[in-house]
């Protein structure tokens, strides 16, 4: 729409179409529509080679009114020029006039399906997806198109409605079908139906094929020009593209080859697609290369990717040598009875797998009568343990630990394929999480497939390979947790710990359950038991021993059943019914669960709202409840999701939910509370948690009070428009509040609002805040200049930053050059970047923000507006950085000026202030160490703990962990 229409404009678009090739037939397409307009589209052609550019003026046509069907567009096909190498194309729109009709007022140009294609590609094609009309006729020869944001997406079962005048009208009056994909090859999908159906096929978000579905079995071959060996995203919608009838993240096969058969007939290496270990080895790869000293053997490590890829059915081998460590972190224990070419396997995983641990190798040779009796000669730098009779597993791993100089005991079966980092995060799960003794990797089948994720005992005494033949990137087993055992297969234990509980139990004598009884031990003598999903291992289950349990050393499986049941009965019997539940069954040492929910994911390193909502949720651990994250974006963010399930928090990412009201519709009643954050968020989930779950507590943390930094920005900017959607904030912020049954905010000043707005009636409490004070930071004589960082996404931080640098940095630089401005944060626009100077450095983001803090010698918070507390000035003091701030950056932390702290409103008092720190050491230590000082006393982990356990017992949660 053209807003001002009584004289011409142009209209400029940023993006440009790319050709890196222009071939013949080649044409610029587009479908152009008009109302009451006179407009061109000009088309600007240019070859980046030649710099040739050629303009062409395509005019809109107002008898082509636009809508949903082709027809109403005009198809113009303007020729790319055959002597261009390559193309960029532009295009910008000429409004001429007005042209008025009785129709209606403001001008329309419509624009659609703009792509390059061959001039001679063409002709009236059916719109794959079709408009659903649900009110009025099927056919629009005017009015005006409205959009209004949806879901991401929604689930079956799932509708939408307009309100027109008092009659509402549901968007998607088609229920939810009985049809499911019964199958996926990857290339084909074998769909069952109860009735005929017309759908389309997306793929990527394109709609790329209607489809035809009849009742009964149907096959849908997925077209070959997507069979590229990439993945990609797969769904399957009705016509009008709003329900979702399946989807799927999925690998689209460009050989179909069996591995079996492409192992038995062809020879490493294979095709990479064809396996589901490759992305492991890649970053095993990655990871080699990142750490490799001149001590790094290619060819070795080439021989082990392709023996790795070749299988155990396909071994060559040739000499492997392992590094020698004088002072291991890891001893590695590895039993083994023959089987050589397993057993060469899993050394070529450990020498691809890189760790940054340093480990020690000991293969236990359990009387074997192949080439593992003479395994030293083929691999050096390893210790090997021999049995001239066979002892079996649990005598092997305790002979091997016998060897041990490493910290920690690592046992590893014979029959796996470890990856990268295996290792490195068992260490860290033991340092993470407080007295862990014993730690215990995710097992995958070789096809990828889940085999373990941390196992559950029964009340029944029966053990539960908690996931065993499930996705392992569902998010149920993506996180750490406290497990009632962990699989033998690739388990670590500190070396101390190990020693205090005997290692492996003889009663269990020659093998099984040893595992399990392990981690009941370990319990037993005061320690804990996790679950690392962040270790990965590929186990051949059942290579060694078999599968029958009735048959060969299996049979002591059942044999030692009720040998375990015996001594352990009193630690089980509190278990669940066997079974039932799983999903919660599997969680261990927690008092409650605990759903938060979010925009999205934080990312601690980009804005203090994510740092804060991270310490939260390790505020909430603490008191014993294991806590779940859900954002409305559904997102997964790579290493900020990986890092919070690593912290043991379960994060719900799409596609295995694809939004929060698909998740709250079957897990709501799962919760004790909800913690949610900002009340648009609230606004959302709140009805639907009052009705799938009654009795959870509510805590809400408005983050800051939304409408106050609005009305501050509005007074700010003098602006009676952002005025007026403050108050319209405050209204819906205030309905939130009046809901929930705690409301957590970060100082006094809006605690006094909230009640003053809600007459007293709701539960205000302070929200804890959580800062690491440093032991030492730099000293002053170390430091230069003045620094800012904030999230320039927030609107106070980049007013606050303009405001300073017009007003208060030509005081400074007019008193001394060393007053310079150096402003950090992420999100920072091109307006905050112009204000580059010889005095002002615009740095953008910073991976590690002590580089804001440690290297410059005042810090300015100079905020006009705002809400909530300032993490950025927290974070600042507790560096020991000297702050200056404006009296809203200060606000709910309990400052004194010239005590901790200068506070300055007037440009002058801020050049005074920045002075008197420049230039005054003894004023700069004094006014740093009683800031970090104070600081360590108010906002510590210990503190912060304290006020939330307030905040669950102002609603009702009490019987957290001490």
């Amino acid at each position: 729409m053209i807003n001002k229409y009584d004289a011409p404009c142009q209209i400029f678009f940023d993006r440009q179409i790319h050709i890196p090739k222009v071939e013949d037939g080649m044409a610029f397409k587009v479908s152009l529509a008009a109302h009451r307009a006179a407009a061109s589209l000009c088309l600007i052609l240019r070859d980046p080679v030649s710099l040739q550019e050629e303009r062409h003026f395509l005019p809109f046509d107002t008898t082509f009114p636009g809508g949903p069907k082709r027809e109403g567009y005009a198809q113009i096909v303007q020729p790319l020029p055959a002597h261009f190498q390559s193309c960029d194309i532009s295009i910008e729109i000429e409004y001429r006039n007005h042209l008025p009709d009785d129709k209606g007022i403001e001008p329309f140009l419509f624009m659609a399906d703009i792509h390059v294609a061959d001039a001679d590609a063409g002709g009236d094609h059916p719109l794959i997806l079709q408009p659903e009309w649900i009110y009025g006729a099927d056919d629009v020869t005017d009015g005006q198109w409205i959009s209004a944001p949806l879901p991401n997406v929604l689930a079956p079962g799932q509708g939408l409605s307009v309100q027109v005048g008092r009659d509402v009208l549901p968007i998607l009056p088609m229920p939810a079908p009985e049809f499911e994909v019964s199958e996926n090859y990857g290339h084909s999908l074998v769909c069952k139906s109860a009735k005929d159906l017309e759908l389309v096929l997306s793929i990527d978000g394109q709609h790329v094929e209607a489809l035809s579905i009849t009742a009964g079995d149907n096959v849908v071959r997925l077209p070959s020009k997507y069979l590229n060996g990439h993945v990609r995203h797969l769904s399957l919608k009705d016509r009008s593209g709003s329900v979702v009838l399946f989807e799927h993240h999925q690998l689209m096969p460009y050989i179909v080859t069996p591995e079996d058969v492409m192992r038995r007939e062809s020879s490493a290496p294979f095709p990479n697609a064809l396996l589901p270990q490759t992305p492991h080895r890649y970053s095993a790869l990655k990871a080699v290369i990142a750490g490799a000293g001149a001590e790094l053997d290619l060819s070795q490590l080439t021989h082990a990717l392709n023996t790795l890829e070749g299988g155990p059915g396909n071994v060559v081998r040739l000499p492997l040598q392992f590094p020698k460590i004088d002072a291991p972190e890891v001893s590695v224990i590895i039993p083994a009875h023959n089987n050589i070419d397993l057993t060469y396997l899993a050394l070529c995983s450990l020498l691809l797998g890189y760790n940054k641990a340093t480990f020690e190798v000991i293969v236990v040779d359990d009387a074997s009568t192949d080439e593992t009796a003479t395994l030293e000669t083929l691999v050096s730098g390893i210790t090997v343990v021999r049995h001239p009779v066979a002892q079996r597993f649990i005598r092997a791993c305790n002979a091997g630990a016998d060897r041990a100089r490493g910290k920690y005991i690592a046992l590893l079966n014979n029959d796996v394929e470890v990856t990268a980092g295996w290792l490195d995060e068992l260490i860290a799960g033991t340092e993470r999480f407080e007295n862990v003794g014993l730690v215990g990797s995710k097992l995958l089948y070789p096809n990828g497939d889940l085999q373990d994720a941390g196992g559950i005992i029964w009340g029944s005494g029966n053990p539960w390979n908690y996931g065993s033949g499930q996705n392992p990137n569902d998010p149920r087993y993506c996180y750490a947790r406290q497990a009632d055992y962990l699989s033998g297969a690739a388990l670590m234990v500190p070396t101390k710990i190990w020693q205090e509980v005997g290692g492996l139990s003889s009663y269990l004598e020659p093998m099984y359950f040893e595992d399990t009884d392990l981690s009941f031990k370990v319990r037993d003598a005061g320690y804990q038991t996790w679950f690392i999903p962040s270790s990965v291992v590929y186990h051949f289950e059942g290579m060694t021993s078999g599968t029958d349990t009735s048959t060969g050393f299996k049979k002591y499986q059942e044999v030692n059943r009720p040998k375990f049941k015996r001594q352990w009965a009193r630690a089980y019997a509190a278990h669940g019914v066997e079974g039932e539940t799983p999903d919660l069954e599997k969680d261990r040492g927690i008092i409650g669960r605990v759903l938060f929910i979010d925009y999205a994911p934080p990312r601690a390193d980009k804005d203090a709202g994510s740092y804060a909502a991270l310490q939260e949720m390790k505020l909430v651990q603490s008191l014993g409840y294991k806590v779940t994250f859900i954002s409305t974006n559904m997102a997964h963010l790579g290493r900020y999701t990986e890092d919070l399930q690593k912290s043991g928090v379960e994060v719900v990412h799409a596609p295995f939910f694809m939004n929060p009201s698909e998740y709250l519709d079957r897990h709501a009643g799962d919760f004790d509370a909800f913690y949610i954050t900002r009340y648009y968020v609230a606004q959302n989930v709140l009805e639907q948690i009052r009705r799938q779950a009654p009795n959870a507590k509510i805590l809400f943390n408005n983050a800051d009070l939304h409408f106050l930094r609005e009305l501050r920005a509005a007074k700010s900017e003098a602006d009676a428009d952002m005025l007026d959607r403050a108050r319209k904030t405050r209204s819906e912020e205030i309905d939130v509040i009046r809901i929930v049954d705690v409301v957590l905010s970060y100082n006094e000043v809006e605690h006094s609002v909230i009640q003053a707005y809600t007459d007293g009636e709701c539960t205000v409490v302070r929200c804890p805040w959580v800062v690491d004070v440093p032991d030492a930071v730099p000293a002053a004589g170390a430091r230069h200049g003045l620094s800012f960082l904030g999230s320039f996404h927030h609107h106070p931080n980049a007013e606050g930053v303009r405001w300073f640098v017009r007003n208060v940095m030509p005081l400074l630089a007019g008193q001394n050059a060393s007053h310079h401005l150096t402003i950090y944060g992420s999100g920072m626009s091109d307006e905050i970047r112009a204000m580059r100077s010889a005095y002002v450095t615009a740095h953008g983001f910073v991976q590690d923000v002590t580089e804001a803090y440690n290297s410059h010698r005042v810090f300015v918070a100079p905020l006009l507006s705002g809400a909530g507390i300032k993490g950025k000035v927290i974070s600042a003091l507790a560096h020991g950085i000297p702050c200056v701030v404006s009296p809203i950056a200060a606000e709910g932390i309990g400052l004194r000026s010239g005590h901790d702290c200068f506070v300055a409103e007037k440009p002058a008092d801020w050049a005074e202030a920045i002075a008197r720190l420049n230039t005054d050491d003894d004023l700069w230590e004094k006014i740093s160490q009683n800031a970090r000082t104070y600081m360590h006393r108010s906002f510590s982990f210990e503190q912060g703990r304290h006020l939330m356990r307030e905040a669950f017992e102002a609603a009702e949660l009490y019987g957290a962990h001490a």
